[in-house]
């Protein structure tokens, strides 16, 4: 028998449990929350937070749904332990369904999911319809390429503003990354794999016109390959047409190289197709896409 408790705010004992769960072998192996909702949870949860925990009779902790507010919106996800000897699709059904019906009617909301078929009948049965197709892409470092544009290391207490205001301009459509506060990059901030050094910026005549911010993987094994990811990266729009994209993705490839990293790896949008062709030239190759569903505003999917 399992039972879910929804909850506006975590007690300690639940967080604890929660943490476990995430971090167990049983979840390691098959799926993981978003770095929105994780830095969410790891830092203290900001408006909108909502968590289900479902747990089994003897209270052991099986599933663990999310939602966390976004752009004009919210995120969510949900994951069931790999190993639960119930039906996981069943479970993660309920754990959505449940934050679903506490979430506004008119909300808007996105699920990024960690499978194919089973997720796309599970999302048709919530109402939602697919939305962002988002392509991982990979390749070995070093780049031979090379750029002569100049930039920096992000100055923490100092640059949040001007970086808040290229960010939200450069992407005021985007339901994660758009609409972003201090609070919300101060969450960033203080996550484990925070680099200033690897936060690139650009200016130009004093004013700060694009970054690359990277971050370094920790390998899964002892003898694996330390990965760096293009984290964000993205010119203002009024410096749109300087060749800045490529600039600043090679900047940051060379960054990442000099850290250690042999293995460079970003997310884009598949429908981005400017973008796709600048990483395909750059030596990039699409290693597996994540699909998200939405509930558009209204809360109707048509």
């Amino acid at each position: 028998m399992v039972s879910i408790r929804v909850l506006r705010a975590l007690s300690p004992a639940d967080l604890a449990a929660v943490r476990t769960f995430l971090d167990s072998a049983h979840v390691l192996d098959c799926a993981q929350l978003n770095d929105h909702l994780r830095a969410d949870l790891r830092h203290g949860p900001r408006p909108g937070f909502l968590a289900a925990l479902a747990t089994t009779g003897d209270d052991e902790l099986i599933g663990y749904a999310q939602a966390s507010a976004g752009n004009e919106g919210f995120v969510v996800d949900a994951i069931v332990w790999s190993s639960f000897d119930g039906d996981t699709d069943l479970a993660s059904a309920a754990l959505l369904h449940r934050l679903l019906d506490e979430l506004p009617d008119d909300a808007a909301v996105t699920w990024w999911t960690h499978d194919g078929d089973s997720a796309r009948e599970l999302a048709a049965s919530l109402g939602m319809r697919p939305g962002r197709s988002l392509l991982q892409m990979r390749r070995d470092l070093p780049i031979d390429a090379s750029t002569d544009v100049e930039v920096r290391g992000f100055q923490v207490g100092a640059d949040e503003q001007a970086w808040l205001e290229v960010n939200n301009a450069a992407f005021a459509w985007h339901g994660e990354q758009g609409g972003w506060d201090l609070a919300t990059l101060q969450q960033r901030e203080r996550e484990p794999w925070f680099r200033a050094e690897g936060f690139l910026l650009h200016e130009r005549d004093g004013e700060l016109a694009a970054f690359c911010w990277t971050k370094l993987h920790v390998p899964d094994t002892p003898d694996g390959a330390l990965v760096g990811e293009i984290y964000v990266i993205a010119v203002h729009p009024r410096f749109h047409g300087l060749g800045l994209g490529r600039a600043l993705t090679v900047a940051g490839l060379r960054s990442l190289y000099a850290a250690g990293a042999t293995e460079g790896m970003l997310y884009v949008d598949a429908t981005n197709t400017s973008a796709v062709r600048l990483y395909d030239q750059l030596g990039f190759e699409v290693a597996h896409t994540d699909q998200s569903y939405v509930r558009p505003s209204g809360g109707s999917s048509q």
